[in-house]
């Protein structure tokens, strides 16, 4: 007998989302179950976009017949000199422009950063077409921890630092937010809150929590700006 919610699904219009990678890609599986489970309804992931070549995330894409694309930052800065402060952003401009078009070339009705390690720059965001939103996934709280990657890692040393001088707990967390040109400051969407308390666990066993959360909070954020666009 037919799968009656593949019928349905092939029926409509199924919205379609770009998501753009680094690592893992454990967000991704997330977006990808809950897309199967229909939690996530009428939607379809179009294209992966990763910046690392050597990211698990492309072998997750692959393994759901999901297109992909590497669009690495090194080859443009390759011979460029650290010190060649004019020219690397000259690059950094012409790896911008390339990541617009290669997202443009998909068009999406969302992008999702899941876990993309690079910021996007106005002159990406200023050349996608369509006003589309894009949405990024950040492992802190609204105005905690804005613009780095090694968000987590600070989030536990202050919760230590908290427990030593008064006891206290530390409430950090993680939150989707729409992106804008400043990095980690555009509206958040959905925000979850989790109290660290070091004597009880240790830096690596608070990520694994994290993480746990990050990929509840990411499909509850593609819901919600899926849901405004239908």
């Amino acid at each position: 007998m037919a799968n009656i919610s593949n019928i349905n699904r092939k029926a409509i219009t199924l919205l379609r989302i770009t998501v753009l990678i680094s690592g893992s890609g454990s967000n991704l599986q997330a977006i990808i179950d809950k897309i199967k489970d229909n939690t996530i309804p009428n939607a379809e992931i179009v294209s992966v976009i990763s910046s690392s070549k050597k990211a698990y995330g492309l072998t997750r894409a692959a393994d759901n017949n999901i297109p992909t694309t590497v669009h690495s930052l090194f080859p443009y800065y390759k011979g460029v000199p650290k010190e060649d402060i004019a020219k690397r952003a000259e690059k950094r401009v012409e790896f911008e422009l390339k990541l617009a078009e290669i997202i443009n070339e998909t068009k999406p009705d969302i992008v999702v950063c899941a876990g993309w390690l690079l910021i996007l720059g106005k002159d990406c965001l200023s050349n996608l077409k369509n006003q589309v939103p894009i949405i990024n996934l950040h492992p802190a709280l609204p105005g905690a921890f804005d613009g780095t990657v090694h968000a987590i890692d600070m989030a536990y040393e202050h919760a230590q630092e908290l427990k030593q001088k008064t006891g206290e707990n530390f409430t950090a967390g993680c939150m989707c937010h729409y992106v804008i040109e400043d990095v980690d400051k555009g509206e958040p969407i959905v925000v979850k809150e989790l109290v660290i308390n070091p004597d009880e666990e240790t830096l690596s066993e608070y990520e694994t929590r994290l993480h746990k959360t990050e990929h509840i909070a990411i499909v509850e954020a593609a819901n919600k700006v899926l849901g405004n666009i239908q």
